[in-house]
């Protein structure tokens, strides 16, 4: 006769409680693996990117133009605003947004056309026609600089905004032609932080050489330089045949902007993503042409700050670009560009409640010019003395990498849904759309300053604009549950 014993020993812990059987501890197990592994994966295609031709010569393209726009316009406003350049008597806090309007109203007016020439042409020839205009622009910038001619400059800066023109949309365009759909979010990230990097570098050069003894000659070379320097590299570019060869032209810009705006509009899912990296721009326009003026002639410190101030936005912007690159495992994650808009939504109405009070920041020893005298400014051991600088520098780490967040999601997903065959002119109308946001932007700083408002009004203003945006975009990943807007 055999006997059973019943061992009433108790399960293990894991086992246990229902809502951990053994099925659902393997979902949670692959759920993880699967997170882990797009990780890597990003990671992956961010290194294979930066070894191919399909992306690095783009690349370091990208970057050395980057480099040069913000130079070039860094020692400008730095000559207008410390240097005592001139130009029809304006002040330094109007002459500077006008400038950046000088800029991009031309990329504004070719934009649409660039996007026609980009469909039609082969993209790679494209880029690399741009980039000799560019070394011919570049020598013109050396000649303004060599002999400070300021109406000369402002040319330059014209005709750099036009070369930018074309340059924008066909960068956009061939991206997704060189690149898979699982690489755009990647390429985007890439693109998007180190040349917020190259930025930097270009404005902090700009601001602390121009001033130097032999500043304006040096600036001339580098110009020179580097222009030559993203020829070669372009020149590696592997072919992009044209979609629509058969195109035909339209030389009427205006009407062309027209139609192009409109062929936009009828493809929504393209055009919303669109409208939001038009609003980045818009932001980014507004802070940067502000903060100049904003340190010099309401926190009353040197140019020395400003450049802190310039390292700290692309440390965030970096930041947060490795980070989307990161955590969107590939896919272009709308949720992420929600969380992004809302921290600059939160980070500039905190800038905004600091300037309310200047006595919080503004240098205490200020003393105005007079007479022979020079005006004592504030350097950075006087700006970090102040009681709410670190809460300041936080606020603006905080809102340069929400801002990466909120853009780069965006920017693969127009890509990726734009049709090939109208690729570069759906895009081209994302330019027209982030120019004029640009130029709305700098005008409206301008006007700030010409009609005396204070300048802590525009953070307010981007504050609330922003939060509305998120808003929207939360309420739309929400509603629909899918990575779209």
């Amino acid at each position: 006769m055999k006997i059973r014993v019943r061992w009433n020993i108790p399960a293990p812990i894991w086992r246990t409680g229902p809502s951990c059987n053994r099925t659902e501890l393997k979902h949670k197990a692959y759920a993880k693996c699967s997170e882990l592994k797009g990780n890597i994966m990003s990671v992956k295609h961010a290194a294979t990117l930066l070894t191919s031709r399909r992306f690095l010569p783009l690349f370091l393209a990208q970057l050395a133009g980057a480099f040069n726009d913000q130079f070039f316009k860094m020692a400008l406003i730095t000559m207008v605003t410390w240097g005592g350049l001139n130009f029809m008597g304006m002040k330094p806090e109007v002459i500077v947004p006008v400038a950046g309007a000088i800029f991009t109203g031309p990329f504004f007016l070719f934009s649409a056309l660039a996007g026609q020439v980009s469909d039609k042409y082969d993209k790679a020839l494209v880029l690399l026609r741009v980039k000799q205009a560019e070394i011919l622009i570049m020598l013109m910038a050396a000649i303004g600089f060599y002999f400070e001619l300021p109406a000369f400059l402002l040319l330059t800066l014209a005709l750099m905004g036009a070369q930018s023109a074309f340059f924008s949309p066909t960068r956009n365009a061939v991206l997704p032609q060189w690149l898979t759909t699982k690489e755009l979010v990647s390429g985007n990230a890439l693109m998007s932080g180190f040349v917020s990097v190259s930025i930097l570098v270009g404005q902090v050069g700009g601001v602390f050489l121009i001033l130097k003894s032999g500043g304006p000659n040096l600036v001339a070379g580098i110009l020179v330089v580097l222009a030559f320097v993203g020829w070669l590299a372009i020149r590696n570019a592997p072919p992009a045949p044209p979609p629509c060869p058969d195109i035909k032209l339209n030389p009427n810009i205006f009407a062309e902007i027209i139609n192009t705006l409109a062929f936009a509009m009828k493809h929504p899912r393209v055009f919303k993503p669109m409208l939001g990296t038009a609003w980045y721009y818009w932001l980014s326009a507004a802070v940067l042409i502000l903060m100049p003026a904003y340190i010099k002639q309401v926190l009353h410190y040197s140019n020395v700050v400003l450049i802190v101030v310039l390292i700290l936005f692309t440390m965030g912007a970096l930041a947060g670009a490795m980070t989307c690159m990161v955590i969107s495992k590939g896919r272009e994650a709308v949720m992420i560009s929600a969380i992004g808009i809302m921290g600059v939504a939160i980070s500039n109405f905190d800038i905004f409640i600091i300037g309310s009070d200047t006595s919080r920041i503004a240098f205490e020893g200020f003393v105005a010019a007079s007479g022979d005298s020079k005006e004592l400014l504030g350097g950075v051991g006087d700006f970090f003395a102040m009681p709410h600088s670190k809460r300041f520098m936080f606020d603006l780490v905080l809102a340069a990498f929400s801002a990466s967040l909120f853009v780069i999601p965006l920017n693969a997903l127009a890509q990726r849904r734009a049709d090939p065959a109208h690729r570069a002119r759906l895009l081209a109308a994302g330019a027209l759309l982030l120019n004029a946001a640009t130029t709305f932007s700098q005008l409206l700083v301008g006007g700030f300053g010409a009609l005396s408002i204070p300048m802590h009004m525009t953070f307010i203003m981007i504050a609330v604009i922003s939060a509305a945006i998120g808003v929207y975009t939360l309420y739309r990943a929400k509603v629909l549950k899918q990575e779209a807007i």
